[in-house]
Order: structure tokens, then C-alpha cells, then sequence
């Protein structure tokens, strides 16, 4: 098993101030998480930046690592640590059934009950994923295992009961991590922009005398 120190997402340094981290975490026998960094600006955007699988594929075949619950949480809660190190715990969003709540809160993780169901989870993942202009998501590029189940990723050639298409659920867990943060729509934070001036200031602006260092109450400097 890698090494925490050696992990590639450790060439970054933590997220710059603007810049928010979103959490989404998949639990069961195959558990995974996935850290995506919402950068700041109008358009909402998905960085994911960190995977952790307990898990591989060895060719098409998924495969566990041999890792215990508490040595992939501390993992987990290592990585958070490290992008956002003003923050003593990790907030997470999971399944509202899951039975790990309790215990991964010992180790900093914070399960938070996302009760969008799946359907609308897959529906809002690929419309970031299928978005061309401008584009939606942007992979890592040390990222193995998450590219991999979004290219793998099937859908079954009708709809179901409710016109919508369901995706098959194998092999997925943290293509499940990456739509529970999708589907909450996270968005950057906005960029302060200076209001464009009035008439009446582009108009002082051309015509101020030079020199001229006056102030009037009720229009301003001259």
C-alpha cells in the first residue's frame, strides 16, 4: 500500500483561499472517498483531486487492498488534513443508510445523509460530465480508479418505470463518492467585481481640470 507521504495529490499544496472542498464517500465492503475542489467564479466546476479506493482493478477484476476500516479512514482524514488544514473535521456526504456513520466519526469523518437518490445522482453527474462549453469536470491526472469506472460506466437501453435511465450498479464506488458531490450542485465562491461606473463618473473623469482637487456633497469628488 502506498505510502501517505508519497501520495501524488501531495505535489499540491493545500487549496488556496476562494477555493472549497467537497466530500463524497461511498461505505460497505468496498469503500472509497473522493475530494473535489470547487474553484471560485460564475461557472460551476469539479476538480476531483483525490481518490481513496480500498480497493484496485487488476484488468476488469476489482480486488480489496487488504486495508482495515480505521487504516482507510486515517488515509482519508490524512489527505483532508493536508487541503484543509484550518478544519478539524471532515464533512462527508453518504448514503442516509449507511452503518459507518458512528464509527468513521471517530476518526474525524462526518457522515452527512444525502437524500438524493440515486437516479438524480446519476441524471446531474453526467450533465457535468457530458458539458463541453465550457467544460464541467477536469480529472487529476494520478487518478486511476475513479477515470476508470466513469469510463465504464453502463447504462441499459431503456428507461425505467419513470422514463428515466438507471445505471447499472457494478464496479462503482467511487464513481458513487463523485455523484453524491455532483448532485448537491456545488458552487465556487463568487468573485467580487467592481460595479462599472455611472454616467455621471465617467463624465467627471473626462473633465476634471488638472489639479483640481474639490469635493462637492452631493456629486462627488471633481
Amino acid at each position: 500500500m502506498m505510502r501517505l507521504d508519497s501520495e501524488p495529490y501531495r505535489a499540491l499544496k493545500p487549496l488556496p483561499d476562494g477555493w472549497d472542498l467537497v466530500v463524497g464517500v461511498d461505505t460497505g465492503t468496498y469503500m472509497s472517498a473522493v475530494f473535489t475542489a470547487i474553484p471560485p467564479g460564475d461557472v460551476a466546476q469539479l476538480i476531483p483531486i483525490f481518490e481513496a479506493p480500498n480497493y484496485r482493478y487488476v484488468t476488469t477484476e476489482i480486488e480489496l487492498l487488504g486495508e482495515t476500516v480505521p487504516e482507510w479512514a486515517r488515509r482519508v482524514y490524512s489527505a483532508f488534513k493536508y487541503f484543509c488544514p484550518g478544519k478539524e473535521r471532515c464533512k462527508a456526504w453518504a448514503d442516509p443508510n449507511t452503518q459507518f456513520r458512528a464509527e468513521l466519526a471517530h476518526y474525524g469523518l462526518d457522515l452527512r445523509p444525502n437524500y438524493r437518490g440515486p437516479e438524480l445522482r446519476v441524471e446531474i453527474a453526467r450533465e457535468y460530465l457530458n458539458a463541453k462549453e465550457p467544460q464541467r469536470v477536469f480529472l487529476s491526472p494520478w487518478l486511476t480508479v475513479l477515470p476508470y469506472e466513469i469510463e465504464n460506466a453502463k447504462w441499459p437501453e431503456e428507461t425505467t418505470a419513470s422514463g428515466k435511465f438507471m445505471r447499472l450498479k457494478r464496479n462503482d464506488h467511487s464513481l458513487d463518492c463523485f455523484e453524491h458531490t455532483a448532485s448537491r450542485r456545488p458552487r465556487g465562491r463568487q468573485i467580487r467585481k467592481d460595479k462599472p461606473p455611472s454616467f455621471l463618473q465617467q463624465h467627471l473623469a473626462a473633465h476634471r481640470w488638472p489639479g483640481l482637487n474639490l469635493a462637492d456633497p452631493h456629486v462627488g469628488r471633481i
